[in-house]
């Protein structure tokens, strides 16, 4: 209590206890699985707040998590200190550089708005909501990755708060071992306040969806597997089963349907591989495709936006076989507890960077699968996850081991975490941990223990 006490003396920002107004909005992430209790929320807002909360953390032996959007929160950090950066907005641009600078609470569409008048883009993903910094350090599969890589690829240095609560710098030149495990090891070396990352000149891209009746689900996927066996690397797609709500404000072409979509964006204005497919497949129910800016394709990603619960499985596919299709698509029928299958076409860019300029492994697999759901009780989100993995390991002669640190579903053990490296980048990961963080002060995330 004492510690908590200096904490709350030491702080520009806010620190709220279970008996402070606003405590139970702070505590809870935008995954609403993760039912936390903390002792603490501190709301930093500066490098320094982050400092002091990680001083009394380490000191007192407290838990400590670090949450902006709250999106990628993992483990729920009861009786222990959550720090929320998301106050940290501070924003710069260098058009000349083509490089931004910002805070650690920066969100997407921030960004976006901010470079878009310059023609500039960052790497973002398919839902402008979420916190750039925890995308970018867990790899980031941008709707462009196939153009320009993943977004860790564009991280060209960060500050961070390691555990003995010293302010660092990584990158090429300063603590390069630190730098390289940021980019695809995630929060577990420090908190990190701000980023530099590199811009993209793009003035247009064309963007949208083709969507088709659910019940030509397995003939949709199949044509989409064949298709991008060809397409340039300008062409970043990702083929979904998803029943649509029926709400009023979902078009009637679409709504409360079960639908098979292509979605995707080109950079540029070349659109003959769009033609290719549509001519293959038909005309579709709604087909939304136009020449756009980024911004605007940006903000026209399908994730949810409000917090809600969530469950998930994904695994990486070595191929899409017939068989791996009709297992596929029937575990995400019009019927089926899983909102939205994805399939994400991987590669181009993202395969040819060099293996060791950062820690992301699995570079060369060609497709990623994830499922998604937001169950309402554990009940239910227990038999969801079943089904999930009853059809990833239906698929197994398909699969690959591993996987990319932002599609780990929450509540991920240590085994899960080793498993999604291939040993050289897991060993190395565990020794920058150990002389970063040999305490494993940062374990309220997809958790890599220092090496002993």
């Amino acid at each position: 209590m004492n510690d908590v006490q200096h904490l709350r003396s030491a702080l520009a920002g806010r620190a709220f206890g279970p008996h402070d107004d606003g405590y139970e909005s702070l505590r809870r992430p935008w995954n609403l699985s993760i039912d936390q209790q903390p002792a603490l929320v501190v709301m930093a807002e500066s490098t320094a707040d982050v400092q002091a909360a990680v001083r009394v953390a380490a000191g007192a032996g407290l838990p400590l998590a670090v949450q902006s959007s709250g999106h990628g929160a993992v483990h729920p950090c009861d009786g222990g200190i959550v720090v929320n950066v998301s106050r940290m907005t501070d924003l710069q641009v260098d058009p000349g550089a083509q490089l931004a600078r910002l805070g650690a609470g920066q969100r997407w569409r921030s960004v976006l708005e901010a470079t878009d008048p310059y023609g500039l883009i960052g790497l973002s993903g398919t839902a402008h909501g979420v916190g750039v910094v925890g995308y970018t350090l867990g790899g980031g599969l941008g709707i462009t990755m196939r153009t320009f890589g993943f977004a860790a690829d564009s991280l060209l240095g960060a500050d961070l708060v390691t555990a003995d609560g010293e302010l660092v710098r990584a990158d090429d030149a300063q603590n390069p071992d630190l730098f390289w495990a940021l980019k695809g090891g995630g929060g577990n070396f420090g908190v990190v306040t701000s980023v530099d990352l590199r811009l993209y000149p793009v003035p247009q891209v064309v963007n949208g969806m083709m969507a088709y009746p659910g019940a030509r689900a397995a003939e949709v996927v199949s044509a989409w597997a064949q298709w991008t066996q060809h397409v340039p690397d300008d062409v970043t797609s990702i083929v979904m089963l998803v029943t649509i709500p029926s709400v009023p404000e979902v078009p009637e072409p679409m709504r409360g349907q079960h639908l098979v979509m292509v979605l995707a964006t080109v950079v540029g204005a070349d659109t003959a591989a769009l033609d290719q497919l549509r001519s293959q497949l038909g005309a579709p129910l709604i087909d939304t495709f136009a020449p756009s800016g980024y911004l605007r394709a940006a903000m026209s990603g399908m994730e949810p936006e409000d917090p809600s619960t969530s469950a998930g499985r994904s695994a990486l596919l070595t191929s899409l076989s017939e068989p791996t299709i009709a297992q596929l698509t029937a575990a995400g029928g019009p019927n089926s507890p899983i909102s939205a299958l994805e399939i994400r076409h991987l590669g181009g860019a993202a395969a040819r960077a060099p293996r060791d300029s950062s820690a992301i492994p699995h570079r060369d697999a060609p497709y990623l699968v994830a499922m998604h759901a937001a169950p309402a009780d554990e009940a239910q989100a227990a038999t969801t996850v079943d089904l999930m993995d009853e059809a990833l390991a239906g698929i197994a002669d398909d699969t690959r081991v591993g996987m990319f640190l932002n599609f780990l579903h929450h509540g991920s053990t240590t085994d899960e975490v080793r498993a999604a490296y291939d040993p050289a980048t897991y060993t190395r990961l565990t020794e920058v941990k150990r002389d970063y963080d040999p305490g494993n002060l940062f374990r309220y995330n997809h958790n890599i223990p220092p090496a002993t």
